[in-house]
């Protein structure tokens, strides 16, 4: 029977054969699918990434579909799983290979073995390479495969017990097995794209054009990309379902940024002050811009570490993020002071005064005036100081300063250089940022 595949689109009661596929797209280049047999609504959710799980369950529940299955293609090193979390919230049976070694996953598919989604099957297959545990699933015409084959590209295999041999033949067994009009959903995208075909890879990929195994291994092997940030932690979360800590010592921090994690430290102070002093290589990205650059911080690596001057702005941070459904978010005990006391150097221009010291200043100003008014004006006038002591009094409590927001907004707090000269956090996430996609090969019609 030919299978026809809808993308994102379901239309209630029609009784079809169809598959439908939800792709849903992470800014850090990842990619979450739902995919869905229409007659039995049944469906199965695939590498479910935890930034995206509200995204998940709230389009499940809204088509009223059963998701019965919520399945990791392998250990993510890159990106934090939201496999637990959703199959916890959707009642699902998590799936995952035997060698991945994860805690609450309840099946460990057998090589070929199907799972039941109304009249389709999704096969599960063995897939390693990238690594020892990976699968990828095949249903209805459709090949969802995790970080083996790519869009014009492969996965890499230079950690986790990848293998570059073992992806060669996983990928040609893949070419062997499914039809040549297969569409291909896979893992990772950094460029945008969602879907491609095992005919149009075979046709343009240049890794599938490497016919040999020890050329293919030979070149997997040369010029492999940066390990991706905070790796440890990631893979703690992913397979003991060990929270990502809230916040960090800044002497714990210290030694993590000697191991090339500064690429997820977001500083969330003025550019004044960002200008003055911060941490090399961090990611300015300021209190008052977070939603309208939500997406920026979602493509850095997890965990977020955010950075302010003494910790409350970060915790502020931290708050107004989670609402947005960013995970992963952890506050820096201390701030950069703490990371200073630490032994941490960091990079340093011409001092500027810091934002909690413009609102000691502007709040003492305020209250004298309001004293100084009362006494020589109208007594009512004294209010102005009451008001004064009640907004501190409540910034104390909520740890929400509206002084302090309105004061780093002011044009003395911008930076004063190029922001392109700042690292902003345009950080969408590529290869070269330490994603899972091998570097190109070299010209694969020279000879191997």
């Amino acid at each position: 029977m030919t299978t026809t595949i809808r993308e994102g689109q379901y239309a209630p009661g029609q009784a079809t054969h169809d598959l439908v596929v939800v792709p849903f797209h992470h800014p850090q280049g990842c990619r979450s699918y739902l995919a869905v047999d229409p007659d039995s609504r049944r469906a199965i959710a695939i590498d479910p990434h935890l930034d995206l799980v509200d995204k998940l369950e709230e389009r499940v529940r809204r088509e009223g579909w059963t998701v019965a299955f919520v399945l990791d293609t392998h250990t993510h090193a890159d990106h934090p799983s939201g496999s637990a979390e959703l199959a916890a919230r959707l009642a699902s049976v998590r799936v995952a290979h035997e060698l991945a070694r994860h805690r609450g996953v309840a099946l460990h598919p057998s090589d070929g073995q199907e799972l039941p989604l109304g009249r389709q099957r999704a096969r599960v297959f063995h897939a390693p390479g990238h690594t020892p545990d990976h699968l990828v699933v095949e249903l209805g015409g459709a090949l969802f495969s995790g970080d083996t084959l790519l869009i014009g590209a492969v996965a890499r295999t230079d950690f986790l017990g990848g293998d570059a041999g073992q992806l060669y033949d996983t990928l040609q067994r893949l070419i062997r097995l499914l039809p040549a009009e297969t569409v291909l959903y896979p893992g990772h995208d950094y460029e945008g794209r969602t879907r491609s075909s095992l005919a149009d890879e075979q046709r343009s990929n240049p890794w599938l054009a490497i016919r040999e195994r020890e050329a293919f291994a030979r070149e997997l092997s040369r010029g492999a990309p940066p390990r991706p940030a905070n790796m440890d932690d990631l893979l703690r979360l992913n397979r003991e379902g060990t929270p990502i800590p809230t916040t960090v010592p800044a002497v714990e921090l210290v030694a993590r940024l000697g191991g090339g994690g500064a690429a997820s430290v977001i500083d969330v102070r003025t550019g004044a002050e960002y200008e003055s002093e911060h941490v090399d290589g961090s990611r300015w990205v300021p209190l008052g811009e977070l939603v309208e650059r939500a997406d920026e911080i979602r493509a850095v690596p997890a965990p977020r570490m955010l950075l302010c001057r003494t910790g409350a702005r970060a915790s502020v941070a931290r708050r107004e993020l989670e609402a947005l459904g960013i995970s992963g978010l952890t506050v820096i005990e201390g701030g950069l002071e703490a990371l200073r006391t630490a032994g941490l150097a960091t990079v340093r221009g011409r001092a500027r005064m810091s934002l909690e010291r413009q609102v000691r200043i502007a709040a003492g100003s305020l209250v004298l005036a309001g004293v100084a008014l009362g006494a020589l004006v109208h007594p009512a006038l004294f209010g102005l100081s009451g008001a004064v002591g009640a907004g501190l009094v409540f910034a104390g409590v909520t740890d929400w300063c509206g002084m302090g927001l309105l004061l780093a907004r002011m044009p003395w707090n911008k930076a004063r250089g190029p922001l392109s000269q700042i690292p902003s956090g345009g950080c969408a996430a590529a290869p070269a940022a330490g994603g899972c996609s091998a570097s190109a090969p070299r010209d694969p019609q020279l000879p191997q």
